[in-house]
Formats: structure tokens, sequence, C-alpha cells
């Protein structure tokens, strides 16, 4: 809720609501950053909402035909059947808690048009209509039905909307303090965008499906218990994998304003540094997040294989810090993946120097054999759990915390 002040809902010149506990995103996102407008009050109006100024009191709000905030109201989900549903609860609300609560029947209220007794919704119509044609103010009992509608006024507004269609709306946000405080309509989008983000599962994009195809398993194997809250996406439909085509999918997901929390994956190397680079996640939603793999203690000096020269015709053989230019999934495996049974590492091999980074990218090799010897691994793992405390899963371990961590 936002609350700047005196605040109110009409219709025309049906006063809907008070919005004493403030206006919701969902009744502010109904209306547009172009719907926000200055003017100035009339004295009746100014003291309705409880201002001492008699005259010329400016002040600031959201005004939208009928037609279109109705529109904005059902692209959201708020349409017209489900609000009529809500005012007809209320209905048999009022009709339930009559005895208690009728100021008429209590001598609180002389009219006789305050009472609840038999109020349907079909009268709630009515009083609508007369309103609207300025025949009759609203029935007291119309105004008590309305009240109920705390924190809800986007469905009151929406059913209101579907009896008088072609009406003016207008939500009176305050005077003074609230031209300051009033954020605009576009960030209530934005927040109930975030709020609802947080109600689904996280989806994590990867490079490509070898890497789903182990980080997948890994998950459900390590955390078991949040596999209902952490999807890896199927790439099964995706073209082309690789650094490039994941930060397209991404800058894709940020256009069309996709609400859940999503974690893009890149790979701990110079194409993904270079990615991440002219992606500049940064300027991504609240909502995305780019990362890359976490570097790794493991390749700050990892054996690589150079280009050929005349002193070493088959590529000199050295030790290099390999995080940010080779640490692919494969180096995630662990240890005992990696290791040979001579108890050496498969080298990385330099190969494309990409200009945006000014430095090689390499490739592990052996790839095919890694994956496959993991998959044994994995197996082995799911048929003993206890096995796992041989193993070493540091590496992927490392990973899943990245991406667990990567909206704190």
């Amino acid at each position: 809720m936002r609350n700047l002040g005196a605040m109110a809902v009409f219709v025309d010149d049906i006063l809907l609501s008070k919005l004493w506990e403030g206006a919701s995103d969902r009744l502010l996102a109904a209306f547009t950053d172009s719907m926000d407008v200055f003017r100035e009050m009339s004295a009746r109006e100014a003291k309705s909402l409880g201002y001492r100024l008699p005259q010329g009191l400016p002040t600031r709000e959201l005004v939208g035909s009928g037609p279109v905030v109705a529109a904005r109201l059902d692209a959201m989900g708020v349409t017209a059947s489900a609000a009529m549903d809500f005012v007809a609860d209320m209905v048999s609300y009022m009709e339930a808690s009559h005895d208690s609560y009728c100021g008429a029947c209590r001598g609180d209220d002389d009219s006789s048009g305050s009472c609840t007794r038999g109020y349907s919704i079909t009268t709630w119509v009515s009083d609508i209509e007369d309103a609207a044609a300025g025949t009759r103010t609203l029935s007291g009992a119309a105004d008590q039905l309305m009240a109920q509608a705390i924190e809800e006024e986007h469905l009151l507004l929406r059913a209101v909307l579907s009896v008088v269609p072609e009406a003016t709306v207008r939500v009176v946000l305050g005077a003074a303090k609230a031209w300051q405080d009033f954020e605009g309509t576009s960030w209530a989008g934005d927040r109930l965008r975030l709020e609802a983000s947080q109600c689904t599962p996280l989806v994590v994009l990867t490079e490509g499906r070898s890497d789903v195809a182990i980080l997948e398993p890994a998950f459900a194997l390590l955390h078991p218990h949040l596999t209902d809250l952490v999807r890896f996406m199927d790439f099964g439909h995706r073209p082309a994998g690789g650094a490039g085509p994941l930060a397209a999918t991404l800058r894709t997901f940020a256009a069309a304003g996709i609400a859940n929390r999503v974690v893009g994956l890149f790979d701990n190397d110079t194409a993904g540094c270079d990615a991440l680079r002219a992606l500049r996640p940064d300027t991504l939603p609240a909502n995305l997040r780019a990362v890359r793999y976490p570097d790794l203690e493991l390749a700050r000096g990892y054996p690589t294989i150079g280009p050929p020269t005349c002193d070493a015709p088959e590529g000199r053989r050295e030790r290099a810090d390999v995080n940010g230019a080779a640490c692919s999934i494969e180096l995630y495996l662990g240890i005992d993946v990696l290791k040979g049974v001579d108890g050496s590492l498969p080298p990385v091999q330099w190969r494309s120097f990409i200009s945006g980074m000014d430095r090689y990218q390499g490739e592990i090799m052996g790839k095919t054999a890694l994956q496959q010897a993991f998959q044994s691994k994995l197996r082995a793992a799911s048929d003993s759990p206890s096995v796992m405390a041989s193993q070493d899963w540091s590496g992927l371990q490392a990973i899943f915390t990245t991406v667990l961590t990567a909206f704190h």
C-alpha cells in the first residue's frame, strides 16, 4: 500500500472509497504514468477529503477512461466476473452480519436506505446506475458495502466499471507532500511483478543442454528439499547453446517482462565473461540476474597446452590460472572425476583469441569422457547415498551456492 495522505477513488462523481490505508499497487497499476495530472480542488471536494483550505487547493490525481482502466485490469487478471463475484461475497457477508453491524437498525443512522437487510447485488447495481445517472446519491447500504473493500479497491473498481463502463475514473492522490512521494504508476507494476516473482520457482538458464544434464540431477541429489523451488530450463527446443544465445535469452526475458526470478548462469571462461560484459547485468530488471560459475582454487594452477611454437611444435605445456578463461562445467565435477588413473588432470587447450576480453578461450580436453564419468559417479551416489562422503561435490556445491544467493 502507498499511503500519500487524503486519497480517494471516484468513478465520475461517485465516491467509491476513501483510501484510508493508501492505494494498493494493484489499483495504481491500472493506470499509466501518462494519466498523472495536476489540478485545483473545489472547496466542496477539499472539505469532503478533510482539507481545511476553502478553495483552490492544488492536487494530484490519476485520471483514466473507464474502458482503458477496465482493459488494464482485465489484462492483470482482475476480470469483470471475478470482480462481481467479489461484490457478491461482500453482499453475503453484509447480510450475514446484519444484526451486528446495521447502523440503521441499531439507530446509528436515521436513513432507511442505510438498512442492509435483504440488500442484494441486483440492488447494488441499481444503486450504481442511479448514482451515475445523477437521479440519486448512493444509498447508505451501498456505502457500507463498498467500505468493506479495504485493500481490494481494484476489484471494487472493476465491478463498478462493469456497470458503468464509459465512466471516467479518478484516483485522488492528495496534495502537497504527495507530489514528492508518489513514485509513478510504473513503479507499482514493477513491485507487483517482483512480488509475483517471489512466489514462483527460481528459473536457472545455462549455456547448453550438457550443463542442465549435470546440474539438474546433482541439485536433486544435494538439495532435494529445494527441487520444487528451483527449475533448470529444458533446452530441448533451443536451436543453439553458448554464451551469446544465453545472453540473448536474458534480453528477451527482460523485454517480455517475465515475472519469475531468473538466473542466467554463464561458464567461467573467456566467452562467458565477454557475454556478461556485453550484457551489462546491472541494467537487467530486478528479477533477472546474470552470473558466472564461481572461481575454483583448483583452476588457479591448472595444466594447459598452448599453441604450437618452433620450440614446442605440439604446444607448450604450462600451468596457468584458468578462472575466467576456461572453466566450463566439467571443471566443477570433482577431483575424483577429473583425475585419471595416473593422478593427472586433463589439460586445458588454448583455442581462439577473444579481442573483447584480450585473452584466449580455453577448453578442457576429453569432455565427453568426463561427462560419462560423472554420470557413473551420480548413479553410485543415487544408489547408495553413503558413497557421497567419499566423493568430491565441492565444485557443484559452489555453483549451487551462487545460484541460491544470486538475489541476496
